[in-house]
């Protein structure tokens, strides 16, 4: 146990320098950027007051590591996964994972429990600390709870099944609508993972779960393993392999994945594989051969736009094979895009209104919307997305204007509260709002910042012990001496948080 526990802390360390230095690199970047402005009195001391420049943070999901038992926390619902969000042809993978639910929050989980002295367990762990993934269409992984023989890792749980689920009969798509909005949500997804140097590998219709089952069809990808852990080859997962990489299956490519994407997409449309073989050797065969029709009677009722869309993703070239950032920047994406629904009144009066938050009470509440807003993180990330016109995964001060202007019908208006929103949500200072920011500023703080939900995650962070201590802060956020003592003086002058002073902290962001 006291190994694991080292190992842990050298891994959450190495993070923490890396984390040190990309901030360093962030703020001399920023400083050569940014361009000099005049500011009002009113302004510079709303700034000067919510706003500490050198507390600039990247501000996204973390990974706990808990040091108390697992049974403390979290309640075993269900020993059988199988039928939900795990790939059925790993048969240890699956027997590793079961249903929990956290004691405090109420939350489902998915707890996936590895044991110590496997070789991969310590490359897995570490990869999953050091690189945290951050996108409403990616399960979460939240804590990580360790005994003497075994780690137990705790991940998002989607409760409306895996994407195969959805196909009620052979032969027989889903509608082209709904195939679409998936689409969208898996190369969301991917071009994320791309964007920060990942790949998957191994997609295939099983990689993806309905958060719930609702009508809304929000997606997430589930199967995270190979992304920091290459498995082994399954004949499930050849069927979705790209012509190049039947002879290799090492070629860990871009272009690897967005293949997947284009079968998956092809199931979705028209119910069946383009390939038939049942036997490995045949199916490589076929698969090398990369020809695929889009004009039998299967596709008679696919849009044109579909089938330009399976065209890019299931190009036989992988060196022309279009790359995911492309097909997010294309018009044709850009216009699919477009058609999610209107920003709410809601949301821009939220914008509008926004009260400032200092770098910890966005760290709070960051951890508050990981715990607590699901469904409404995916509903946020679609007007995030729709109003990101170049496709970068960013807005600038342009793309704000515009989602504002869509309401307010004013852009002296709209302008007016641009400089204020940035001020506001805008932590890291890097002159753009990312996905994360923005969920943080739309949500409903009214409806998540209450007193149950507060007394739940406080709990969680003191680890049961009352206070929140500086040891136990930087080890839950992942951030250095000097960020920790720059954030506690800007809430208390003790070396620790009561809840007291944390309660009264976020709910001056209501």
């Amino acid at each position: 146990m006291g190994s694991c526990t080292q190992k842990l802390k050298k891994a959450n360390q190495e993070n923490l320098q890396r984390k040190h230095m990309q901030k360093t690199l962030q703020v001399q970047h920023s400083k050569n950027q940014s361009i000099q402005t005049q500011e009002s009195v009113q302004e510079k001391k709303k700034k000067d007051k919510f706003l500490q420049t050198d507390q600039s943070l990247n501000i996204h999901n973390f990974i706990l590591i808990q040091t108390c038992k697992l049974s403390k926390v979290y309640s075993i619902v269900s020993n059988n996964i199988k039928d939900n969000q795990v790939q059925t042809q790993n048969k240890s993978y699956i027997e590793n994972m079961q249903i929990i639910q956290n004691n405090l929050t109420g939350r489902i989980r998915v707890m996936e429990t590895l044991k110590l002295d496997e070789k991969q367990t310590k490359q897995y762990m570490d990869n999953i600390i050091a690189n945290p993934l951050s996108h409403p269409n990616i399960a979460q992984t939240h804590e990580m709870y360790q005994d003497d023989e075994t780690i137990h890792i705790i991940h998002d749980y989607c409760s409306g099944g895996r994407l195969s689920t959805l196909f009620v009969k052979l032969g027989q798509g889903i509608s082209e609508h709904i195939a679409l909005k998936i689409l969208v949500q898996m190369i969301e997804s991917l071009n994320y993972l791309h964007m920060k140097g990942f790949n998957h590998g191994h997609l295939t219709q099983n990689s993806f779960s309905r958060t719930d089952e609702s009508e809304n069809y929000f997606i997430k990808l589930t199967d995270i393993k190979p992304i920091y852990l290459k498995p082994q080859v399954t004949f499930e997962q050849l069927q979705f392999f790209a012509p190049e990489v039947i002879d290799n299956d090492q070629d860990y490519s871009i272009a690897r994945d967005v293949w997947s994407i284009g079968i998956i997409f092809y199931k979705l449309l028209t119910g069946n594989l383009p390939y038939s073989s049942t036997q490995s050797s045949k199916l490589k065969q076929e698969i090398r051969k990369g020809i695929l029709q889009f004009s039998d009677l299967q596709f008679d009722k696919v849009s044109t736009r579909a089938k330009e869309l399976l065209s890019k993703l299931l190009s036989f070239n992988p060196s022309i094979r279009s790359d995911l950032n492309q097909i997010i920047k294309s018009p044709m994406y850009r216009k699919l895009v477009s058609q999610t629904k209107q920003i709410s009144q809601q949301s821009v009066n939220a914008l509008t209104n926004i009260k400032p938050a200092n770098v910890i009470q966005s760290l709070f509440l960051q951890f508050l919307v990981s715990q607590f807003c699901q469904n409404q993180q995916n509903e946020i990330y679609q007007m995030f997305n729709k109003y990101d016109q170049n496709g970068d995964a960013k807005l600038n001060r342009t793309e704000i204007c515009e989602l504002l202007y869509q309401q307010l019908r004013s852009k002296e208006q709209a302008q007016k509260h641009v400089d204020l929103i940035f001020q506001a949500i805008d932590t890291d200072h890097n002159g753009t709002i990312d996905c994360d920011e923005f969920i943080r500023c739309i949500v409903d703080r009214q409806a998540l910042i209450t007193t149950p939900n507060l007394k739940a995650i406080f709990k969680i962070l003191s680890n049961g012990k009352g206070s929140i201590h500086k040891k136990r802060f930087m080890q839950c956020f992942q951030v250095d001496q000097k960020q920790t003592d720059e954030m506690f003086a800007s809430i208390t002058k003790s070396k620790r948080i009561t809840f007291k002073v944390f309660s009264k902290t976020m709910m001056e962001l209501v």
